[in-house]
């Protein structure tokens, strides 16, 4: 059993024994799977910024033709809208389809707690390391 397996079938798993509608547990998982995808993601851009400014200028420079010196919230949202959807859809193609879905579940319900709760607890410590490096990496560029 792999990481997407337990993500997947954790969802559908505990759905059903709350007696809720499992087909949601794979919108859930898609949606944790596309954060871990954007927080990565986010750790990226600042450890490139770290290593050359320009690197994130060259990035940057496509919006400043287009809103100016003064990009503000509303050009932040222009551009992490779509790439939030476009990273959904990725993933819910990918690895979120229903066919997938079904298959993650069945390889969870086939494997030991022991075996669940390693791969889940990977899965916990995935999200967390990379939650606390982009927070850590962010207030960190605030000082450098």
């Amino acid at each position: 059993m792999n990481i997407i397996d337990a993500l997947y079938g954790g969802q559908y798993s505990e759905l059903e024994n709350k007696g809720y509608d499992v087909q949601k547990g794979r919108f859930y998982g898609n949606l944790l799977f596309t954060a871990i995808i954007l927080i990565y993601l986010f750790i990226v851009i600042i450890v490139l910024n770290f290593i050359s400014e320009d690197i994130l200028d060259d990035l940057t420079k496509p919006l400043q033709s287009v809103f100016g010196r003064s990009m503000g919230k509303a050009a932040s949202q222009i551009v992490a809208i779509p790439l939030i959807v476009i990273i959904y859809l990725v993933v819910a193609l990918l690895f979120g389809s229903k066919k997938r879905y079904e298959k993650s579940y069945q390889t969870f319900s086939k494997a030991t707690k022991e075996e669940k709760d390693k791969v889940s607890g990977k899965l916990i410590g995935i999200f967390i390391v990379g939650l606390l490096l982009l927070v850590i990496l962010a207030i960190s560029s605030l000082f450098l």
